[in-house]
């Protein structure tokens, strides 16, 4: 293929350990592009066969390289090919061919990639937000979006398919859900431990999870109001009506031993929550019933420690009012 008209609109370069990610971008960008997509472990390089056809993609045979980046890009053997391939068809092309998508917070970058280059975190742009800003500039690159033939929308619906069946089996292993739950957790106490370093704030935790317990729990709380974050399974072994729950309080709830409530605290609010699977195959929770997207563990306790600063700052603005009982 001739340099203005090149076999591909994007190639995706990618860690292995990013596989499930990089097939579900590619998934959303066949939907009107030519994408080049290896889905083979790149860290297994077996003897230098088909190395050139891996750097053509990259070199010359695409608009657009996509590269979904962690410090460990470029460091294993199948990376470090592509590499190469895509620094000389930056410097080639001044930079413009290349959409740099960081996977991890990070401030370790290849030292070729210029400081003024435009780079996308993974942190800041869902998976969709992620393809759309691909397509655009693709077409900055001269990609037209071509409509979808039947042979293309089979290919969209068999992916669709072995999404359903992956997504059935990751959500009824107890132990992973379980998991993922330890990480959100974990996640809040992070959040919570950022808030409090800068001296203004002083949340309190407190934390339960056992395995064996019907219910575990992460409650937060200052002042005189608090947040609790429950995953409440109540059959052993079985996700059957497991759920996620956050409620709001007018009081606060983690006393010290001995203390008791003067007055019963009220729910001013509450949420549930279902453990759902992204389509690039993460883990994450989805507001029941009406919630479409799934909301990373992450963004999740974010999301929950910035709800609980915003109760604080109702409590101490005088919104909430409470009723002595």
């Amino acid at each position: 293929m001739s340099a203005e008209n090149p076999k591909y609109d994007v190639a995706i370069s990618f860690l292995y350990q990013d596989l499930n990610l990089a097939r579900a971008l590619c998934d959303r960008l066949r939907e009107g592009l030519e994408v080049f997509f290896f889905p083979r472990n790149q860290e297994e390089l077996a003897g230098t066969d088909g190395l050139e056809s891996m750097r053509e993609p990259f070199r010359n045979d695409s608009r657009l390289n996509v590269v979904l980046y962690r410090p460990r890009w470029g460091k294993t053997q199948w990376t470090a090919v592509e590499e190469i391939a895509i620094k000389e068809s930056c410097l080639n092309t001044g930079f413009r061919n290349l959409f740099f998508f960081s996977i991890e917070p990070t401030e370790e970058m290849p030292k070729w990639l210029p400081e003024t280059h435009i780079r996308f975190n993974y942190t800041d742009f869902n998976l969709e937000q992620a393809a759309g800003a691909i397509k655009a500039r693709a077409q900055e690159r001269g990609s037209q979006i071509q409509p979808l033939t039947p042979t293309r929308k089979a290919e969209i619906l068999q992916a669709e398919e072995e999404f359903r069946q992956e997504k059935a089996y990751l959500l009824s292993s107890q132990p992973a859900v379980f998991k993922e739950v330890e990480v959100l957790f974990g996640e809040v106490e992070k959040q919570c431990v950022k808030v409090n370093t800068g001296g203004h704030f002083k949340i309190e935790r407190k934390i339960h999870i056992q395995q064996r317990d019907v219910e575990q729990f992460c409650i937060i709380g200052q002042d005189q109001v608090s947040m609790s974050l429950i995953w409440n399974q109540p059959y052993a072994g079985s996700l059957h009506k497991a759920t996620l729950i956050t409620r709001e309080f007018d009081r606060l709830i983690i006393l010290p031993p001995g203390y008791y409530f003067p007055s019963h605290p009220n729910i001013l609010k509450e949420k549930q929550y279902l453990p759902d699977v992204t389509i690039a195959r993460e883990y994450g929770w989805r507001l029941n019933p009406r919630g479409e997207s799934v909301i990373s563990s992450k963004d999740f306790a974010e999301k929950y420690v910035m709800d609980f600063l915003d109760l604080l700052e109702r409590d101490r603005t005088g919104i909430i009012r409470r009723h002595e009982q």
